[in-house]
């Protein structure tokens, strides 16, 4: 039974969340096999470029073009306890209802824990935490060059940062200039933001200015509809210049994401550790039945200079 719960489970728990869905359908959730850490190379400097002329010489100079990233595996467990007592309780020919209740239960704790910001995505963890996802408040925080991700300092490593837009005083003031500039210092080429994700106090300042200046701002801003199945699993969201904008309660107070989720941010997950179902187990001194839910892997980001944070877009005036 465990081995037909366990892939039903991981899709439960990876789509009941508004960012985690997002990730799931733009193919963002990648499953991996086992390796000592999550390794990528990244662009640290270009070469430098001159003009001649006919002879003029040309002088070669060896580059130092890129530099890597790492990441760590993180470790999630949700814990199954059935004891004696719920057992008894159960009709005979009923016991895998009664497993099946418990694991939904699971199912709830390890969504939370995977979109929260506590373990999950939204979590402030760095690589120095094995206990925690390396979140959106670590990669994507007030300031653009202090702390590390991905074991870089953003300090010394200029390329190494994220762009950001502060809202300041008031959304009504300039809530939805600070978003067009944010959105277009995070785009290079046809590199661009995919995904933006609010709280719900910042979604519903920006439906508010919309609504208020509507035709002042739909051919200005690109905004039309979002995506139907995103709506069809129940998670509003408008489309904004081709990214799709929407709320997620595990987003902190705040702070706003604008993501390029398709290329650059990604939540890997070991293979065989995605929500894998141990064996239940009888405890020596309990009268109980047990297992854990197990998960392992990381989010990653691998470019943070075409993602951004918005901050202080919660308070409308």
């Amino acid at each position: 039974m465990a081995d037909e719960a366990e892939g039903v489970l991981f899709d439960n728990a990876s789509t009941r969340t508004s960012l985690l869905y997002r990730l799931k359908a733009l193919g963002s959730i990648i499953r991996t096999g086992g390796k000592p850490h999550l390794r990528f190379n990244i662009l640290k400097e270009l070469p430098t470029a001159q003009g001649y002329t006919d002879l003029d010489p040309l002088t070669p100079v060896r580059g130092d073009p890129a530099t890597s990233c790492i990441y760590e595996w993180k470790q999630i467990a949700v814990p199954v306890q059935v004891s004696g007592l719920d057992m008894i309780k159960t009709p005979e020919g009923n016991e895998i209802d009664l497993v099946e209740l418990f694991l939904q239960s699971a199912e709830i704790a390890m969504r939370e824990s995977i979109g929260g910001s506590s373990e999950g995505i939204f979590s402030s963890a760095d690589e120095t935490n094995l206990r925690a996802i390396t979140g959106l408040q670590n990669m994507l925080t007030t300031s653009t060059t202090t702390g590390t991700v991905g074991n870089l300092s953003r300090a010394t490593l200029t390329k190494w940062r994220h762009q950001s837009g502060n809202v300041a005083s008031a959304f009504t003031t300039n809530g939805l200039n600070i978003m067009r500039t944010l959105f277009r210092q995070a785009t290079r080429y046809d590199e661009t933001i995919d995904t933006i994700v609010l709280t719900g106090a910042a979604m519903d300042n920006f439906e508010r200015a919309l609504t208020s200046t509507f035709q002042v701002n739909l051919p200005l801003m690109g905004v039309g509809a979002g995506d139907q199945a995103m709506i069809d699993a129940g998670f509003g969201n408008i489309s904004y210049k081709g990214a799709l904008i929407f709320a997620d309660d595990a987003c902190p107070a705040n702070f706003g994401y604008f993501l390029n989720a398709k290329k650059y941010f990604r939540l890997f997950v070991r293979e065989g550790r995605d929500a894998e179902i141990g064996d239940f187990v009888k405890s020596q001194t309990k009268d109980d039945l047990a297992t854990y839910v197990l998960w392992a892997g990381n989010a990653v980001m691998t470019n943070l200079g075409r993602n951004g944070t918005l901050l202080n877009a919660d308070t409308w005036s």
